[in-house]
Order: C-alpha cells, then sequence, then structure tokens
C-alpha cells in the first residue's frame, strides 16, 4: 500500500510539474523548411541570436530567416540581422501574435502566441519551436482535431484526451529539444488558441482532468475518426496489450462522414503485395474464391491460402482507410468495401459526436470507449488524500 501511495504521489507531483509549465511543440515537423517569413500581428517582439544581436520586431517588420550553409541568415525589410546558429523571438508581453509562413517549401500561413525559437535540425532544415502555455496549446488541438461545428460535450471529451496524451507524451521529441510534434505523430497543433466559444469554454471548464487507469497511470488516449461499428483491442493494432483499449461494438458509428468506403486494388499489385511478405499460392487457382474475404466483425488478419495476411500491413501497402473492410475480386481488380477510418482503438470521433448530439456528458463518452477508466483533476490532490486515509 505505502509503495503504491508513494507511486502515486510521484506520479501527481511529475505530472503537475509538467502541466504548470508551457509546452515546447516542434512546428512543420514533417516538411524541409529552409526559410520562413515571420510576421509580428499583435504586440512587439525581441528577436535575439547567438551572437549577441538584439532587436525589437513590431507593427509591419517582416523578417525572413533563412538557411545558408550550416548557419542562419536574417533580414528585415531593409537591413541584414546578422548569420548565427540560433534565433529566440521573444514576446513583450502576454496576448501577443505573430504569423509564420513557410516561404521554400511554399506552405499555408498559420498563427501562433508565445515564443519562438529557432535552429539547425541535423537533417539540415529549420528546427522550429513554439513555447506556449499548456492549457492554450490542449484548445488549438481541440479545434484542430475536432472542427469548430461540434457539441460542448464533445470539445470537453476532446480536451481531456489531448491534455491526458500531450502529458503521457511530454518527452516522445526530448531528443529533438522540444516536446511533440504539430503532426498526427503526435497531435495536430495548427497555431494560436481558438477563438471559438464553446472550445474555449470546454477546455476551461475541464482544467486539470485527465483520464488515469485503475492504477492512476494515464492511459494512453488513442482515438481515431470512425471505428466502422466496432472497436479494436490495442495488441491486435501495436504490441502492447492495454486493459482500457479493448475492442467493443460501436453503435454511434453509421450514418456518418467517415462511416463506409470503397476501394479498388489492381490485381498484379495484390499479387506484388503477397509475393513481398511471403505468402505462396498455388499454383492453379481462381482469384474469386482463393482472394474473397469477409469481414463482419474486426478480425486481425485475412486468411489466403491458409496462410495470414495481417491487415495492419495491407492498410499500410495500401493506403486504405482502415483495417476493417471485405475483399471482392473481380477480373484484374480487387474491389474493397470498407467501413471506419482510423485504427480503430479507443475513442472514435464521430461516434463521439454522435452521443453528444443524443445528449451524453463528456464522461459517458470517454467512459463508453475506454474501459475502466477513471477521470482525475490533476489540480487537486483530494485523491491522494483520500487514499492516504483509507
Amino acid at each position: 500500500m505505502i509503495k503504491r501511495i508513494l507511486a502515486i504521489f510521484v506520479f501527481l507531483v511529475l505530472t503537475l510539474a509538467a502541466y504548470n509549465q508551457n509546452i515546447r511543440v516542434g512546428l512543420f515537423h514533417n516538411f524541409q523548411i529552409k526559410t520562413l517569413v515571420f510576421k509580428p500581428l499583435k504586440g512587439s517582439f525581441f528577436l535575439e541570436n547567438d551572437q549577441g544581436f538584439k532587436e525589437k520586431i513590431k507593427g509591419s517588420d517582416v523578417i525572413y530567416i533563412t538557411l545558408v550553409g550550416k548557419q542562419l541568415s536574417v533580414w528585415g525589410i531593409e537591413k541584414h540581422m546578422g548569420l548565427s546558429q540560433s534565433l529566440k523571438i521573444t514576446p513583450k508581453k502576454e496576448g501577443s501574435l505573430f504569423s509564420l509562413e513557410p516561404a521554400f517549401p511554399a506552405l499555408p500561413k498559420r498563427r501562433y502566441e508565445g515564443k519562438l525559437e529557432i535552429d539547425i535540425h541535423p537533417d539540415n532544415k529549420l528546427s522550429i519551436i513554439n513555447e506556449v502555455e499548456f492549457e492554450h496549446y490542449v484548445a488549438a488541438v481541440v479545434e484542430a482535431e475536432s472542427g469548430t461545428r461540434a457539441l460542448k460535450e464533445l470539445y470537453k471529451s476532446q480536451a481531456i484526451i489531448s491534455r491526458t496524451y500531450a502529458l503521457n507524451h511530454i518527452d516522445r521529441h526530448e531528443n529533438e529539444n522540444y516536446n511533440l510534434c504539430d503532426d498526427v505523430h503526435c497531435q495536430v497543433y495548427k497555431g494560436v488558441r481558438t477563438q471559438n466559444a464553446k472550445i474555449a469554454a470546454a477546455v476551461i471548464e475541464t482544467k486539470g482532468v485527465v483520464i488515469t487507469d485503475m492504477n492512476m497511470q494515464l492511459i494512453t488516449a488513442a482515438f481515431h475518426s470512425n471505428s466502422g461499428g466496432y472497436t479494436i483491442n490495442s495488441e491486435d493494432v501495436w504490441t502492447a496489450a492495454m486493459p482500457y483499449l479493448r475492442g467493443k461494438k460501436d453503435p454511434y458509428w453509421s450514418d456518418l462522414h467517415n462511416s463506409e468506403w470503397t476501394d479498388t486494388i489492381k490485381m498484379d499489385e495484390w499479387l506484388e503485395f503477397l509475393d513481398h511478405i511471403g505468402v505462396r499460392l498455388p499454383s492453379n487457382y481462381d482469384p474469386k474464391k482463393l482472394f474473397a474475404f469477409k469481414q463482419n466483425t474486426r478480425v486481425r488478419n485475412a486468411v489466403i491460402a491458409n496462410q495470414n495476411v495481417p491487415l495492419k500491413n495491407m492498410r499500410t501497402h495500401f493506403k486504405l482507410r482502415s483495417t476493417f473492410f471485405s475483399m471482392y475480386p473481380e477480373n484484374d481488380k480487387i474491389i474493397l468495401k470498407g467501413r471506419g477510418y482510423g485504427h480503430g482503438v479507443g475513442l472514435a470521433q464521430e461516434g463521439a459526436m454522435k452521443m453528444a448530439k443524443a445528449g451524453k456528458t463528456f464522461s459517458e463518452i470517454i467512459n463508453f470507449y475506454y474501459h475502466n477508466v477513471q477521470l482525475i483533476n490533476i489540480d487537486s490532490t483530494t485523491y491522494l488524500t483520500r487514499l492516504l486515509n483509507e
């Protein structure tokens, strides 16, 4: 009992420490950014480099940051601001906003708040890090992951999931000097905290709330778009069997944007894939019989010529929406009729939206998709106090 209490105490201390600090997010993670344009939108900023240069940036100033060889070259509209290995851009006061627009390669402009650090990544690109208040980050992730037209209970559940995920993976990019990246490898983050009133209220009203398992450990809060009618066990997609990520029937999947889909695979590409993964076919076979595959509930493998073909490998290779599909061979192709979108583990976002429309609370949504979990508030020591008094 004492060891359990000590473990919970350490968990709370470490989680609270991470929660109370700003989070560092690696921006444009999947792109080889060579040139970046910085522009103040609200307030003023200080630009500093590692050579002692310091300049105030305000109003109509535009800063161009370019990787030239092994150095960062910084230009204003009228002057060169030197060469360096690293830059820091800091707001003069809270509430300041700025935009970033990659110019090479050209990408859409995004708006951010907080601090900005730019270094040279070992992969010969700009390393761009945004340091922002943790709950502001959560609000931005909720909008990026859930859109702007959902109900408040859905936003509450997504806020709790995103907060839990961030804290549980806070050191995922530690070797790159930031906490999380801004794409689906971590969580989608597209900049400044939302102006959507429902999202903002949902984040404030759930501030500090996270999901833990029955041992008070933060869960891996996996989520996807649509289950297709059944979620799947974590070990059927990844390596670890997690007791709170159990497959189950999902009645909230149908008549939604990502409920059903169709796709085709050319027969020669299918045969090449089977050969690549080592499936040996009989010398004489009927494709319509050998390759037909029906999936009424989710399974891990398709059986082809008495050999298991992992559906997750098929999904990755052919870029399919999900592993929940049936196969219908037809002449020189295979028609796929599928259900759902995503890996199928944990919460289904479209299903959660449907639950919210049916009047379900964020607690009911979370407890439906995650098995035997609890919601705790890391701002409070109430839970620890109760354990100590048991």
